[in-house]
């Protein structure tokens, strides 16, 4: 009996070398492709997770104050952009408080087309502030880990939410007087256009 389960044992290994042989090359290359595509995959992710940051221009700076003095109150926002696919807008805000003008700067959440295959609340790390327009380093900024926040109307799937940030970011005058206000030199009906430059980031 051992004798015979020896022959049939030779008689598959040497009829089946050539299928064996087959399907090991088979494998070779599935676990190749394999291997890239996930490499393909992995590269792509990192370009999505990467923290993508958002420039905003504030211009009108002087008005933007002069009419947060006359009416008590002055807001603006940013237009929409989209971050790992949630879209997004900023706002300022510029209110007298004691004999200055606080600046305050807020990230809002928008409506978008994808909303549904989004988690929900939003759940991303994110930064407001302002750079200083001649040294990139030189940032005012406010770091927000919404994980904290989760319970904020704020952060849940947007039908007209409020934004998050930081009502007292700076001030108007601190701005200015740390030149993060850059005059432009361009004039219209002989008024000095000033702008501000703001980031988003997640």
């Amino acid at each position: 009996l051992t004798e015979q389960l020896k022959d049939l044992s030779l008689v598959c290994t040497t009829g089946f070398a050539k299928e064996l042989e087959v399907l090991q090359a088979a494998v070779t290359d599935y676990k190749e492709h394999v291997s890239k595509e996930l490499q393909l995959q992995r590269a792509k992710l990192s370009v999505v997770l990467r923290p993508k940051t958002v420039h905003w221009y504030i211009e009108n700076w002087a008005e933007l104050k002069k009419q947060a003095v006359e009416k008590g109150y002055k807001n603006l926002d940013s237009p929409i952009t989209t971050i790992h696919g949630y879209n997004v807008s900023q706002c300022i805000v510029l209110q007298p408080e004691d004999n200055q003008v606080r600046f305050g700067c807020y990230m809002h959440l928008e409506p978008g087309e994808h909303d549904v295959q989004l988690e929900w609340p939003f759940r991303n790390v994110y930064t407001i502030g302002v750079i200083h327009p001649n040294d990139q380093s030189n940032v005012i900024s406010f770091k927000v880990n919404t994980g904290w926040y989760e319970d904020e109307p704020c952060f849940h799937e947007p039908k007209g939410n409020g934004g998050f940030g930081r009502p007292r970011l700076s001030t108007a005058e601190k701005l200015e007087e740390d030149g993060f206000v850059e005059q432009i030199e361009q004039r219209l009906d002989n008024l000095v256009f000033r702008k501000i430059r703001t980031l988003t980031y997640s």
